[in-house]
Order: structure tokens, then C-alpha cells, then sequence
């Protein structure tokens, strides 16, 4: 009798957290999709137009996907996409990583070893004030929402990784290799 309901715990448990992954996916669907198409544009020189906010997104992260037989893979199936959506109007972000060795490993630089480095820019138009942006990465299931308050002119928006902890050496402690856990996001 112990046996089954201690196999009952572990199927309960195992559903608790697969409904917690599928919450994620939900919500990275969701913020996936546009609602609305009027929100921003994208502003590809360096001119502030009068009366509307600029933002300079900006956001770096490193990861890897496998290594086998002396070969480092990166995210291609899907790719490494970060998913920006501000106020019910979404676009997808790709960038072309580079493989980046920051050696030795120390358990104190999240980024150090081997992985591919991705780097997202991007520059939008849109009316100052309150809104709401949501960043997903798809890859690492993580989905986070801010409000954030535009003044006219230039604003920077940057993202920072946390990563998951590792508790293996010589990874021990956050690292990438353990993926993203959350983000910090930055406006200036």
C-alpha cells in the first residue's frame, strides 16, 4: 500500500510540475500573438521623432545546446528567439550567435566556459507613458511582464539574465549552462 501511494505522490508531483511548464507555454503562446498592430514601429535610424519614445532594446545571453565529439551545437530547431510584446503588439527577435570561451570556469561568473553567445538589438517607435512588456524565451520557458513608464526621447531597455543554479562542479552555482531563470529588466 505504501508503494502505490508513494507512486501516486510522485504522479501528483509530476503533474504539478509539468502544469507549471504547460502555464509557461500558455503564456509564451500567448504573448506570441499580436492583439494589436498600432503600438510601435520599428525606427531604423538614429533621428528621435518629435512626440514619441524611443526604445533601444538591448538584451545578451549565453547558451549552448549540446557537445558531442568536439562539436558545440547551438539552438537551430527551434532557434533562440526572444518573443517582445508591448502592449498587445508582438514581434520576434533572432540574432546569429558566436561562440564565446570564457576559461577557466569560475563559479562566480555565470557566463564563463564555452557557449554561444546571442545578442538582440532592436529599436522601436512608440507614444510615451505607461506600458506593459513582456519578454518569453521560448527555449528556456521563462515569461516576464513589467510596466514600464516611456518619457519622450531616447529610453534604454536592458535585459539581463539570471541563470539556474548548477550544483555540480565546476559549474556550481548560476550558470548558463544550467539556462535562464529569470530576467532583470533595466529602463533608463
Amino acid at each position: 500500500m505504501k508503494m502505490n501511494l508513494g507512486m501516486a505522490g510522485a504522479a501528483l508531483m509530476l503533474c504539478v510540475v509539468l502544469s507549471g511548464c504547460a502555464n509557461n507555454r500558455d503564456l509564451i503562446a500567448k504573448t506570441s500573438l499580436a492583439t494589436r498592430s498600432d503600438v510601435f514601429t520599428e525606427a531604423v535610424n538614429s533621428d528621435v521623432q518629435a512626440g514619441k519614445a524611443i526604445i533601444d532594446f538591448s538584451f545578451a545571453v549565453k547558451s549552448n545546446s549540446y557537445y558531442l565529439m568536439g562539436t558545440y551545437g547551438k539552438h537551430t530547431a527551434p532557434p533562440y528567439r526572444v518573443i517582445l510584446n508591448i502592449d498587445g503588439q508582438a514581434t520576434a527577435l533572432e540574432a546569429e550567435p558566436i561562440l564565446e570561451d570564457k576559461s577557466p570556469v569560475d563559479s562566480k561568473v555565470p557566463e564563463s566556459g564555452v557557449g554561444w553567445k546571442y545578442q538582440f538589438n532592436k529599436r522601436f517607435a512608440l507614444a510615451p507613458g505607461k506600458h506593459t512588456l513582456t519578454i518569453a524565451l521560448p527555449i528556456d520557458d521563462v515569461v516576464v511582464e513589467r510596466e514600464v513608464d516611456l518619457r519622450s526621447g531616447t529610453n534604454s531597455v536592458s535585459v539581463q539574465p539570471i541563470y539556474s543554479r548548477r550544483n555540480l562542479r565546476p559549474y556550481k552555482g548560476e550558470n548558463f549552462t544550467a539556462g535562464v531563470k529569470s530576467l532583470d529588466i533595466i529602463v533608463k
